[in-house]
């Protein structure tokens, strides 16, 4: 029982470990995606002024051809899908 505690102990250091990292993470994306939104908006404001569309598809293209993973094209796919309500909330 005492060498199942001490690795359970162990294992829960290593998973903080990580965890921290992720959480180190976390933060910078999500003062990006901050970031991100605000210039959506501008860009929302833009696009409002002159007339034009919130869905721009050839856009979408170039952003999703950028991106390789499969994974991280899933959550740009929602990121973007959340910048349009965005923009057409202006």
């Amino acid at each position: 029982i005492r060498k199942e505690h001490k690795y359970q102990v162990k294992m829960t250091k290593d998973l903080r470990k990580w965890r921290k990292k992720i959480d180190r993470v976390d933060k910078k994306l999500e003062k990006l995606l901050a970031k991100r939104e605000k210039l959506v908006v501008e860009i929302g404001k833009i696009k409002k002024s002159k007339d034009l569309d919130v869905e721009q598809l050839s856009r979408e293209k170039e952003v999703f051809s950028k991106i390789k993973n499969p994974r991280t094209k899933r959550i740009f796919k929602e990121i973007i899908k959340i910048s349009k309500e965005s923009q057409s909330k202006l």
